[in-house]
């Protein structure tokens, strides 16, 4: 700014209103009265003119234009000599910023430079940088050490104060150091100035009263224990001190007119308190907080070491233990301190914090959020607000206390550094550690711009829009085109305080949420050695036979077995269901075996504690895999088998809804591309995916039909990759199939795959067999797909039976994976004698030139294409529809399908619910008859499965009502009972159990109360099957 236009604006403030306004300046009378006191200050015009250059540049930029610049104008006023200020901020021209961020930033550093103005040279100098404590210690000794009057030490104490603060905060402010480099530095000045103040006091009482001792003669020793923020070395700028005075031992002073060691350290107390406290002209140093020590308010203000130590074994409270958690020794003999707090640690780190310990903790923490909510403003309180400073501090605490016993590494008296441990220990996750570690620095930011406005210890954010948007400026926040710094302020602070106080729900009020009811649960787990007593006094109610075995496998589930992963953490999260995992296994029919294979389960999972922390939050996931482990070995052992499929058990346990076929191809086709070896993918996915039908299966949460459809549609997602691929290698050594004759003559000839049995009517189990026939387009040869590549060519029906036999092998070979499925080719023409692959032209030519077997047309009532092309597999469905047509209707053909029925049921013993008695072959073959006798009539009711047909004959009217409905009952529960007999993984795969106990499992599996209902309900089901499967018989053979 040029001298001539500085000054037009001194001289006329209604000219410089528009100027003063454009630097973001509100008050512009009082502005200009700054800006003309400047002037008149002893500064010469063209230093004023390069500060009003500075100021254009700067003073916009400060969360407070009118703050700073008046206070500019009162620091330069003060000076003693402004001229060489001037002359200072230009030649450094980062000095006046500097100035002005802090002049913005807090009246009370503000006026602390302008009561020393000597300081500012002294803050120049040090720049901000950190100082050890052993440094302050002797700086702050030396200043105290000859002086006699208490006064004198009140004030040169407060004034060391005040100029190491204004270092500190400009390390802050202007450095942007760390919130743990600000909070240690402030903490290390506290304990140089409470160590100057013993150092005083002791020296005139020891000179005045004599020199105290204990029983041995030497001199007895004395120490200061500070607790919260300064115990944890993360003081804030205006925070009480909470301290704990101590001595060695009992004894008196070495005058003649002595004084026991009580009483003079009493006196020490009281005087060291009153130089900490006592207020001098320019301020108190601290306020002193004992609330804290033995008895509180009520107790002495020093006790002996002893005397200490058995009121805590004898009476300490849980809030005491949490609160020694921050002790660290400031003054005094700090060897006296380290060795009181070595051996306070086995009562602050118990062995296991019991479940009273936990009630306690989050009673206390309940009783302080309700206190803090009264006060009011508690919304607005970036310490004691939901998700605020307290809530960090709080959950840290209580897992150092919960785990301190074991990992000696977590016991810190530092926030950050105990976050840090807590993680390296495996209690922490790192997502939690990282965003604790920046929420708990960023919430500490803010309290310190707070307090250090003012010297005011507040922690409560501004009530208004202005006053808040300059906080977010002296935060370092800048708006931008998208938001103001005031709305991307309150959103990071929003999102902090939400996932702190997640967190913390998650740790420990959600984890132990019914804490009180479960005592003895929850000790038993955190307890490292409970009495034989305890084990059986706990686990007699939940059914255990072998109740020590019991215990050894309920804490097997608190250790990880993977050397990487936390078993603190396993076993807090364990701990937190331990009631209620103990209530699901106890109504298992046999809650030892589950106990023992739920162990198992866990152990090839590979990360427990994430199961139960999924569990501690999502009650019904828990009682899942408690059922899955006790009555379904097929997952269980799909889980033991594969390990580390956790995801895919945590997937099954929370996804709402089974894959769609489109879903399944594109997952498989991903999955396989690019890869060498099929094998190790397909089994993988075929096992994850099973594990998720059958948990939707247990769960009931899916019908009976879409089990059987996704079961259906994975087997042929697998069979279509593997064809594929087979496909693709068979070209390549003999060349593409094509059609020799016909309209489609020279066009490459199609595989088609026709499923039979259960997969042809989508309708298979866990462990069915997949019945299907290999057809080919049209007779012809194999031609080379790429010139100048030579094959060997070979015709349509070797190329198509090799292929067949290929993807035989894939599916049927037992490796070290097991087998993928049982692939059956038998029903194909001539069954296992004739040729593998057969044209559809054969196809059809077999059915109508060769033997009239009934048993075969049924079979293709089941008929459905999964494999081809659309015209292929269109033509081969027309094929199917065309054999089954060809044959007129005979009344003699009921009484044969019945034989061939009878016959089955001779092989079958009479719990087997498929062949025996009214099983459900009882109900496919009734349909596959009556399809048979009505498909001339009624084209529509030709549809594979069993369910579906069931439906379609009832709408043809070829069923009637009650029979439909009935059939279609008996069909989904007979099929259901299957199901968990697959599940089961038993034996004799369709027979209902004759052990009592397989029996039991059964009935828990299925959700029947009774085993016997069960039962019951199964011979019911076999009757009316039998019934009605008489009566339509005979009444086809008479009509």
């Amino acid at each position: 700014m040029d001298i001539e236009q500085l000054v037009l604006y001194l001289d006329n403030s209604d000219t410089a209103a528009v100027w003063l306004r454009s630097l973001g300046l509100e008050d512009l009378p009082r502005s200009h009265r700054n800006l003309v006191t400047v002037a008149d200050s002893g500064m010469t015009l063209d230093l004023v003119a390069q500060l009003a250059a500075q100021l254009i540049e700067h003073l916009p930029q400060t969360s407070h234009p009118d703050m700073a610049l008046n206070n500019l104008d009162r620091f330069i006023a003060a000076a003693r000599n402004p001229l060489s200020l001037g002359t200072l901020w230009e030649r450094d021209l980062q000095a006046l910023p500097t100035l002005l961020q802090i002049f913005s930033t807090s009246q009370h550093l503000t006026d602390l430079l302008i009561r020393d103005p000597e300081s500012y040279d002294l803050l120049r100098l040090t720049d901000g940088q950190p100082v050890a404590r052993d440094v302050l210690v002797k700086e702050i000794g030396s200043e105290v050490s000859t002086l006699t009057k208490n006064a004198d030490v009140v004030t040169t104490l407060r004034r060391y104060k005040d100029r190491e603060t204004l270092r500190i905060a400009y390390g802050d402010i202007v450095r942007q150091q760390h919130v743990n480099t600000v909070t240690r530095q402030i903490s290390f000045l506290a304990d140089a100035i409470c160590e100057a103040a013993t150092q005083v006091a002791r020296g005139k009482l020891e000179k005045k009263r004599g020199v105290p001792r204990n029983a041995e003669g030497e001199p007895a020793e004395f120490v200061i224990l500070a607790l919260g923020k300064l115990g944890g070395s993360e003081l804030n700028y205006s925070s009480d001190i909470d301290l704990i005075f101590l001595y060695d031992g009992e004894g008196k002073t070495d005058r003649e007119r002595s004084l026991p060691n009580q009483e003079f350290f009493q006196r020490l107390a009281r005087d060291i308190v009153t130089l900490l406290t006592e207020s001098s002209e320019i301020g108190s140093v601290y306020r002193v907080d004992l609330k804290l020590r033995p008895n509180g308010e009520q107790g002495a203000a020093v006790l002996s070491l002893p005397a200490t130590l058995r009121y805590y074994d004898v009476s300490g409270r849980t809030w005491e233990q949490q609160a020694f958690v921050k002790a660290r020794p400031i003054a005094g003999d700090l060897e006296l301190g380290k060795r009181f707090l070595k051996q306070l640690e086995p009562w602050v780190y118990r062995s296991y914090l019991s479940r009273a310990d936990i009630t306690e903790i989050k009673a206390l923490k309940r009783r302080i959020e309700k206190r803090s909510k009264k006060q009011g403003g508690d919304e607005l309180n970036v310490k004691t607000g939901l998700g605020g400073i307290r809530d960090i501090e709080f959950v840290i605490q209580f897992l150092q206390l919960l785990n301190g016993s074991a990992l000696p590494e977590v016991r810190d008296s530092n926030t950050l550094r105990a976050i840090e441990q807590l993680e390296s220990s495996g209690c922490l996750t790192m997502q939690e550690r990282t965003l604790l570690e920046d929420n708990y620095a960023f919430l500490r930011k803010i309290e310190h711009r707070l307090q250090i406005m003012f010297d005011l210890q507040t922690h409560t954010l501004p009530d208004n829009d202005q006053e808040t948007h300059r906080l977010a400026i002296r935060l370092g926040y800048q708006g931008n085109s998208e938001r103001t710094a005031l709305t991307a302020f309150r959103e990071d602070l929003d999102q902090a305080t939400e996932l702190n106080r997640k967190i913390m729900d998650h740790l420990l009020n959600d984890a132990f949420r019914d804490v009180e009811d479960t005592a003895p649960e929850v000790d038993l787990i955190l307890d490292p050695n409970p009495t034989t007593e305890t084990i059986e006094s706990v686990l007699a109610p939940y059914g255990f036979h072998d109740q020590p075995a019991a215990y050894r496998n309920l804490m097997a589930l608190a250790e990880e077995k993977i050397p990487f992963l936390s078993s603190r953490r396993c076993h807090h999260f364990l701990a937190s269901i331990g009631q209620r995992l103990l209530q699901a296994i106890s109504v298992t029919p046999d809650p030892d075996s589950t106990l023992v294979n739920l162990n198992q389960v866990s152990d090839s999972l590979g990360g427990k504690g994430v199961l139960w922390e999924l569990f501690s939050f999502n009650p019904p996931s828990l009682r899942l895999y408690v059922r899955l482990c006790a009555c379904s070995p097929y997952l269980s052992g799909l889980l033991t088998s594969n390990p580390g499929m956790i995801d895919e058990l945590m997937d099954s346990m929370v996804l709402d809804k089974l894959p769609s076929m489109e879903s399944l191809e594109a997952t498989l086709t991903d999955l396989c591309r690019g890869a060498e070896d099929q094998e190790p993918i397909l089994h993988s996915f075929k096992n994850s995916q099973h594990l998720r039908v059958g948990v939707r299966d247990i769960l009931s949460k899916e019908s009976l039909r879409s089990t059987h459809y996704c079961l259906s549609n994975l087997a042929e997602v697998c069979l279509q990759e593997i064809t594929k691929q087979q496909l693709q290698r068979l070209v390549r050594k003999f060349g593409q199939p094509t059609i020799v004759s016909g309209p489609h003559r020279g066009e490459p000839a199609s595989l088609v795959i026709l499923a039979m049995g259960k997969l042809g009517g989508q309708e298979p189990n866990y462990h069915s067999d997949l019945d299907v026939v290999f057809l080919y387009e049209a007779e012809g040869n194999t031609v080379a797909t790429e010139p100048g590549k030579p094959v060997s060519a070979t015709t349509n029906q070797h190329f198509f039976s090799e292929l067949g036999q290929r993807i035989i092998r894939v599916v049927n070979q037992l490796g070290p994976y097991g087998r993928l499925y049982e692939l059956d080719p038998r029903l194909r023409p001539t069954g296992k004698h004739g040729p593998l692959a057969v044209s559809l032209e054969g196809f059809e030519r077999y059915f109508k030139d060769g033997p009239d077997q009934l048993w075969e047309r049924q079979a293709l009532c089941k008929a459905r294409t999964i494999y081809g092309s659309a015209a292929a597999q269109q033509a081969a469905q027309s094929v199917v529809r065309r054999i089954i047509l060809d044959r007129p209707w005979k009344s003699r053909r009921a009484e044969e399908i019945r034989q061939m029925r009878e016959h089955l049921e001779q092989t079958a013993s009479d719990h087997n619910l498929k062949r025996g008695f009214g099983g459900t072959v009882d109900i496919e073959f009734v349909v596959q008859m009556l399809q048979l006798r009505h498909a001339q009539q009624f084209n529509e009711v030709l549809v594979p499965g069993t369910l579906d047909a069931i439906e379609a004959l009832r709408n043809a009217e070829c069923l009637n009502e009650q029979d439909a409905a009935m059939l279609h009952e008996s069909y989904v529960f007979l099929r259901s009972v299957e199901s968990g007999l697959r599940l089961m993984n038993t034996t004799a795969r369709h027979d209902l159990p004759d052990d009592p106990l397989e029996l039991c499992k059964l009935a828990f599996l299925l959700g029947t109360p009774e085993p016997q209902e069960l039962v019951e309900k199964c011979q019911h089901f076999r009757q009316e099957n039998r019934q009605r499967f008489e009566r339509i018989f005979q009444e086809q053979l008479t009509s």
